[in-house]
């Protein structure tokens, strides 16, 4: 079955691809084209807008951007389109036969045709909204050709299983006659499609706008972050923290992997800066390798659900809600930090029954050392957090965010001429401001890169910026393709019938439709990113949820978490086969034990839907429910594990599975008699002897050693 699956991830391709080595210079045009795309929409999170710094009488405290037409709708989102399309077809072979070392011919084909593309829609764009849905031969024609740039672009990056759903969806539209029963309908003709397609409702809609104006921000400054190395910051702080305990490696793993993702925003980037560095060391410590990198990969793929950023699936279900983000960002922050306790318990369950101990001490960093001498590189991550508590739109808290920690990141190298740099634009601006703002920043740049230091760090910039351009590249090869997707389920409204078809097998229960939805997202998040999957469920399946009563913002919220699982179900489980790879293990048994770890995944959501605990409910109630899921996931982290304070025997298991169940259930009542059980059961482990188990992997730590020796 292994070997199946394998073959069927092969044949689809689904997961990243690999990138060119590009040399010469098609090096210097990629560089080029990710910094343009970098600072065009870093410059345009704040167009046009005024920073006040102080009371309004402080003129000298206050920086007026000037407002340039270039970053309105009708560029922006064209131009992230043209950006994602020219750096994909730079980087991403169509085949393994294709060059490696630069683009073909083809692929520069492509990219003039994306441009090609931009100047039509940005010269025709008063005159098509003039003309106020009428469809001329042009629409269909760029429609056709861009949604054929934009599967394409898809498929090199993500593989076929999103662009075959793609044109299925688009298929489904036009040819609605053919199909039977409540699924027909009269079909639209292809040349309307192709119009909707190329349009502010289709390939430049809601997905394309969220990723151009917030997400690709947070993804600028999540690699401004790991040019810094923030990330190895936090790895160092969360082993000095619990590296020492029971089975330290694997707990360090899932606080680090925590904090890390909570700001990095990528699951797969999130396993690599931490997972590189972590699995070795589980393995080293007595863990199987499997469960070292299913540690890794569910812990990264967390970070999804981790305030503040979240990743960009957060960001568009506040879009598609209408909800302010740091409400969105405030809500998940308790049900995160639950996910990351039952992680926490397994690991910690697993690491006593097999007897694994934690670091030395001498081996492990000084938690006051490391706040003492890296400490301030984490204030940009403070300034990002406070500026959304105090409900500072994200493109606007991620502009300042990575503005801050370009001047940490100056003061922590003690770079003091280009920090009076930095000062001496800031003082100019806010005393002159308005269009003169470019000019200082101009005339800085010049003036640094004069100074040896100064240059080394503003190329580490530039290089981050470059390196977040094409990291976004996961993300934004699905915006023109989930358009396509858009437009196969609008326009024959095919949410209306997967409604009734949902209501209609649950039989007008929460709980049966909760289970189908997540039966949707398990199948449909196969080989889809997280965003993907997450978009088209709530589309099909949203609706459903909100006629048995939830909100709209719990039926999103719950979607949101049941689409997680895309990046660790095999077959194609993308987080656990980037870990796997790091831990040199089989992948099909790293996704199946991810899933196990990740129970908070399908548990949280119905609580959810039948308890206040996204603090829509009395607070006495709220945090009833906080305590009673906190004990649920600790019990069912020791049943999975099979140890709580002894090795559990059968009986132990079915007491405790009934007490993490009542825990669960929304009451005091429930809550009162399952702590009565997991009283019961620990007073009977206490009664029998304790009995460790032979580590899984016994001679790690002594070949390690030994080749150290």
């Amino acid at each position: 079955m292994a070997g199946f699956l394998s073959k069927l991830r092969e044949f689809l391709g689904a997961g990243l691809a690999q990138t060119r080595t590009l040399t010469g210079g098609y090096l210097w045009a990629l560089r080029v084209f990710g910094f343009i795309f970098a600072v065009y929409f870093l410059f345009g999170a704040v167009n046009g807008s005024y920073t006040l710094f102080g009371p309004r009488s402080w003129n000298l405290f206050q920086i007026d951007f000037p407002y340039l037409p270039y970053y309105g709708e009708q560029f922006s989102l064209p131009l992230f389109i043209f950006f994602t399309s020219v750096l994909t077809y730079m980087l991403y072979p169509a085949r393994e036969s294709s060059p490696q070392d630069r683009p073909s011919g083809v692929d520069i084909a492509m990219c003039v045709l994306s441009f090609v593309i931009l100047c039509e829609f940005i010269y025709f764009y008063d005159e098509r909204g003039a003309r106020a849905g009428l469809i001329e031969w042009n629409d269909v024609v760029f429609g056709f050709f861009a949604a054929c740039l934009v599967w394409e672009m898809c498929r090199r990056v993500l593989g076929l299983i999103l662009p075959i759903i793609a044109i299925v969806f688009l298929f489904y539209d036009w040819a609605g006659p053919w199909f039977p029963g409540e699924f027909s309908h009269k079909g639209a003709e292809f040349g309307y499609v192709m119009g909707f397609l190329y349009s502010q409702s289709g390939i430049y809609g809601v997905i394309t706008r969220v990723y151009a104006q917030v997400v690709f921000i947070f993804l600028i400054f999540g690699a401004l972050l790991q040019a810094t190395r923030v990330g190895d910051v936090f790895v160092d702080l969360a082993f000095a923290l619990v590296g020492r305990y029971k089975g330290g490696a694997a707990k360090a793993a899932v606080v680090s992997s925590g904090m890390v993702g909570s700001i990095v925003g990528s699951g797969a980037a999130n396993i690599v800066i931490t997972g590189t560095f972590t699995i070795p060391l589980m393995k080293k410590g007595g863990f199987r390798p499997t469960f070292a990198a299913a540690t890794e990969a569910v812990a990264s793929i967390g970070g999804h659900l981790m305030p503040p950023i979240m990743a960009s699936t957060a960001f568009i279900l506040a879009a598609m809600t209408e909800t302010p983000y740091w409400r969105v960002a405030l809500i998940s922050l308790v049900p995160a930090i639950l996910y990351y306790l039952s992680v926490f318990m397994s690991v910690h369950y697993y690491a006593s029954r097999h007897n694994l101990h934690g670091l030395e001490k001498e081996d492990l960093p000084d938690f006051w050392d490391i706040m003492r001498k890296d400490g301030i590189l984490l204030m940009p991550v403070v300034i990002l957090i406070a500026l959304l508590i105090i409900q500072f739109s994200p493109f606007f808290a991620g502009f300042w965010s990575i503005a801050s920690a370009i001047v940490f990141s100056t003061i922590r190298r003690k770079c003091w001429y280009l920090l009076g740099i930095e000062a001496g634009v800031f003082v100019a601006s806010a005393v002159y401001g308005g269009d003169m703002l470019y000019l200082y920043t101009a005339i800085a740049c010049y003036l640094a890169w004069r100074h040896e230091q100064a240059r080394e760090i503003m190329t580490q910039i530039a290089g981050a910026f470059v390196e977040g351009s094409t990291n976004s590249l996961v993300i934004g090869a699905t915006a023109g393709v989930m358009g396509l997707v858009l437009t196969g389920v609008t326009h024959p409204d095919l949410a209306q019938k997967m409604t009734l078809i949902i209501l209609s097998y649950s039989y007008g229960f929460i709980f049966l439709a909760v289970v189908l939805v997540a039966l949707a997202s398990y199948i449909l998040g196969m080989g889809m990113t997280i965003t993907a999957s997450y978009i088209l469920i709530i589309i099909l399946a949203g609706p459903a949820l909100q006629e048995l009563g939830l909100s709209m913002l719990t039926s999103h919220m719950i979607v949101l978490w049941l689409s997680q699982d895309a990046a660790i179900t095999p077959p194609f489980a993308l987080g656990a086969f980037i870990a796997a790879g790091i831990a040199q293990c089989d992948p099909m048994e790293t996704g199946f034990k991810s899933l196990k770890l990740a129970k908070p995944l399908y548990v949280i959501p119905l609580l959810m839907a039948y308890t206040p605990i996204l603090m829509d409910g009395p607070w006495s109630e709220v945090i009833l429910v906080w305590v009673g899921a906190s004990l649920g996931f600790i019990c069912s982290a020791a049943v999975l594990e099979g140890y709580f304070i002894r090795v559990l025997t059968w009986p132990d298991r079915g007491i405790l599975s009934a007490a993490s169940l009542l825990f669960f259930w929304n009451g005091i009542g429930f809550k009162a008699v399952g702590l009565a059980l997991m009283v019961v059961n620990l007073l009977m482990q206490r009664a029998r002897p304790r009995k460790f188990e032979e580590p899984e992997v016994p001679v790690m730590a002594a070949q390690a050693d030994a080749q150290e020796g």
